[in-house]
């Protein structure tokens, strides 16, 4: 593919061109816009359901007239439902039928390497980014930059200036706890403790009222058994990593050691207490049965917890004291968020590569149209206190007002409003158990793209995907060693050895 260069005397011509036409061309940020000319249409890729009220149009509008002064440009955003997420992201990149020009994306947890791999994402050069994106590139570092490409070419723009908090736990009452003489819950010791407290003592209460296809526990359970950085660049299973203590060294806590026998035990004897109904099949959302008081504990991330989770909690249940207890808390194990968690691409098939980074760095960088595609129209979708933080307008209607766009792929800390509605107390609270031991994710920038394609990976994959539930839901009839020792044949029989030799090729290369 063909690389747009652009030089001092190609701008010149353009300049020259436009004049002679009698156009007003001016130059923002270096690059010349013309405003005489015919409008490009920029199309951004996002993850979320498609609104239909109306409103995320009418906030579209309104940054469209600062994206046709800025850059002669519109926007429109396509989105890609919730509704198997993935597999409808990589089928909509791969078949090239959509007009795309900009990519909302991440190493993580949304394939970025592979589809670089595959070509569908731009190369782009540090001399494009920096003349058509050039407030964000004058933001990120080189070392950054590096992170972000792959055989010489930059393919993605870090989200790098936003501090978020997305690792695991579970959410639980604290005023059961409290009635159970646990207090705060640390470990899966007084976890388990809890669970049978309100299996016995709650009989209106399911404990976790999940429908089995929350996962993440067993990976919960190995950070929090020792210091695991897991890789999530390869599977969000974060089927290999490495001991923070030997972290040169590339393992796989499921497929050798006791502590993954230790977490199928445990799960067994979740299972025996009653922990989640049978069959499995017979929940509802655990989150609105968490606000209705139908179970005791629910499962996600610090971000969900304070933002949504425990504000909502404290309407419906104002006694709960709802908190957090996070994977990884006995042995102080948290990682920071990559800054490639959330990244933006362009297309390989844009037709307006250049003319997409600059809507994207307006998006980014301006503060005015920051504001319009992060909150909305303020009076409509927020309001400022006389403090200056965000809250809900007098008359807000959900149904009518709420618009969606989910720009989590160039957030900045310096932009961000302040949410009234959030429990910033708890947030603070954790972040200051964070910062004593966290540390930076290990992972970024390396050159995981061909491994995590290689179909010995998507066997193992595969494979995972088959044995996790039976074992996280304690989901079969044999004994626990003989579970997992048919898992880890599987794996061996798949290539699993060659497979974590190869890994630990690429990170000796490094």
């Amino acid at each position: 593919m063909k690389q747009r260069l652009i030089s001092v005397a190609l701008i010149i011509c353009m300049l020259l061109a436009v004049s002679s036409c009698g156009s007003t061309p001016f130059i923002d940020d270096g690059v010349t816009v013309n405003t005489r000319e015919e409008p490009v249409t920029i199309t951004y890729l996002t993850l979320g359901d498609k609104p239909t009220n109306g409103a995320t149009e009418e906030v579209i509008d309104r940054v469209n007239k600062i994206l046709l002064k800025k850059c002669n440009a519109r926007l429109d955003i396509y989105y890609v439902g919730w509704s198997d997420y993935l597999n409808t992201y990589n089928r909509v990149l791969d078949d090239g039928k959509v007009d795309i020009d900009l990519v909302g994306t991440g190493t993580d947890w949304l394939d970025a390497w592979p589809n670089i791999v595959k070509g569908n994402f731009y190369p782009m050069t540090k001399e494009m980014l920096s003349t058509f994106c050039p407030m964000t590139y004058s933001n990120v570092s080189d070392d950054e930059w590096r992170k972000c490409s792959y055989q010489g070419s930059v393919y993605m723009i870090p989200e790098n200036e936003f501090t978020q908090w997305t690792n695991h736990g579970f959410i639980y009452r604290g005023d059961i706890a409290d009635e159970a003489g646990l207090g705060e819950i640390d470990n899966w010791t007084e976890l388990t403790k809890y669970m049978k407290y309100v299996k016995e003592n709650r009989p209106d209460m399911v404990p976790w009222d999940t429908d089995g296809t929350n996962q993440i526990m067993g990976l919960g359970y190995l950070m929090s058994a020792f210091r695991y950085n897991p890789i999530y660049e390869i599977s969000i299973y974060g089927i290999w990593g490495s001991d923070r203590d030997n972290a040169e060294k590339i393992i796989s806590p499921y497929y050798e050691g006791d502590d993954y026998i230790h977490f199928a035990r445990l799960m067994k004897e979740w299972d025996k207490i009653g922990v989640w109904r049978k069959p499995l099949e017979g929940t509802r959302n655990t989150e609105e049965e968490l606000y209705s008081g139908s179970t005791a504990i629910d499962q996600h991330h610090t971000q969900n917890f304070y933002t949504t989770i425990k504000p909502e909690m404290e309407i419906n249940q104002p006694m709960s004291d709802l908190r957090f207890y996070w994977f990884g808390k006995e042995m102080g194990n948290v990682m920071r968020d990559s800054i490639l968690h959330g990244a933006t691409a362009v297309y390989a098939k844009s037709k307006n590569p250049e003319k997409a980074l600059m809507v994207y760095d307006t998006l980014r960088n301006d503060e005015e149209c920051y504001r319009l595609f992060r909150y909305g129209i303020e009076g409509k979708q927020y309001s400022l206190t006389r403090g200056g933080e965000m809250e809900k307008p007098s008359g807000y209607n959900s149904q009518r007002d709420t618009f969606l766009v989910n720009f989590w792929w160039g957030r900045r800390d310096d932009y961000e409003l302040i949410d009234a509605s959030y429990s910033w107390r708890d947030y603070y609270e954790l972040v200051d158990q964070y910062e004593k031991v966290a540390v930076n994710y290990p992972w970024d920038g390396y050159n995981f793209a061909e491994i995590a394609s290689d179909p010995r990976t998507k066997e193992i994959i595969s494979i995972f995907d088959r044995y996790i539930p039976e074992i996280a839901y304690a989901q079969y009839d044999i004994p626990v060693q003989d579970e997992v020792a048919l898992f880890r044949q599987e794996l061996k029989d798949a290539g699993f050895e060659e497979v974590t030799k190869e890994i630990q090729k690429i990170v000796d290369s490094y």
